[in-house]
């Protein structure tokens, strides 16, 4: 008997990070059985400020990445997404579900949305409202001109726990992004779609210095569902520090929902 097929991880990077951050995670899941893809936003660093927004972001991964997948080669499919990701990854899923489809006699779909440390926005909310109206100090505003921002400094806020020696590779990855991304509003997630019960999990990272364990557990509760929850003790990336445990941590999940 053929081995069933495993369902193709679609990954959504933070921001400030092109997809490829997740190039060291990314063998482990493959090792398993598990193919993957990558989504690019339209608000990473754009040569147009004006052009792109939040929905931007979702409208253009929905586009390129998941209907071609699920609509044209009627794949399964699991999204992954971290920090910002999850707001972006977790509209783009809208209406999407296996379960969804399935009932409208439709091949593929989405079995599952796992957050690492994603952000969660309701409809109408962006970024900058949900993490409570205020950047915080590390985002430098304006940097490298008007519209952009980056993160300093970069290993305290996202990489603690990594190896020292990694800091001049992870601060010539930090690339500006637009603020737009931040201040414009979220469509509406699948998180909320019933259709994804038992199907939600989060990794909360505990000793994250950029979106702070108190900052997800609130966005866990104004949710309003329920999530299948475990803790990592790393900080903002441990797909850096740590990819073999999360590579871990997401086939726990997925393999629930196979």
């Amino acid at each position: 008997m053929a081995p069933p097929s495993r369902p193709t991880i679609v990954f959504f990077a933070g921001a400030f990070a092109e997809p490829s951050c997740f190039d060291g995670l990314v063998p482990h899941l493959q090792k398993a059985g598990y193919p993957t893809v990558y989504a690019h936003v339209t608000t990473l660093n754009p040569s147009n400020l004006d052009a792109v927004s939040c929905r931007s972001d979702v409208e253009e991964t929905r586009k390129s990445v998941l209907l071609p997948l699920i609509e044209d080669q009627q794949k399964d499919v699991v999204v992954f997404t971290h920090s910002y990701g999850g707001i972006v990854g977790g509209a783009a899923a809208a209406g999407l579900s296996k379960s969804a489809r399935a009932a409208r006699n439709e091949a593929g779909g989405i079995v599952g949305l796992i957050y690492l440390v994603g952000n969660i926005a309701t409809e109408g909310e962006g970024l900058l409202q949900a993490v409570g109206g205020a950047y915080p100090p590390f985002i430098k505003q304006g940097k490298p001109s008007p519209g952009l921002a980056v993160i300093e400094p970069v290993m305290q806020i996202l990489y603690a726990d990594a190896d020292p020696s990694l800091a001049p590779a992870m601060e010539a990855a930090m690339i500006p992004h637009a603020l737009a991304a931040f201040e414009t509003p979220a469509p509406a997630p699948a998180w909320a779609e019933d259709s994804f019960d038992g199907r939600r999990a989060y990794i909360r990272t505990l000793d994250d210095q950029c979106n702070p364990l108190f900052l997800q557990d609130a966005w866990l509760k104004k949710s309003g569902v329920e999530w299948d929850i475990v803790d990592l003790k790393t900080s903002h990336c441990p797909f850096i520090s740590c990819p073999e445990v999360v590579a871990a941590k997401m086939i726990g999940f997925i393999e629930k929902w196979l």
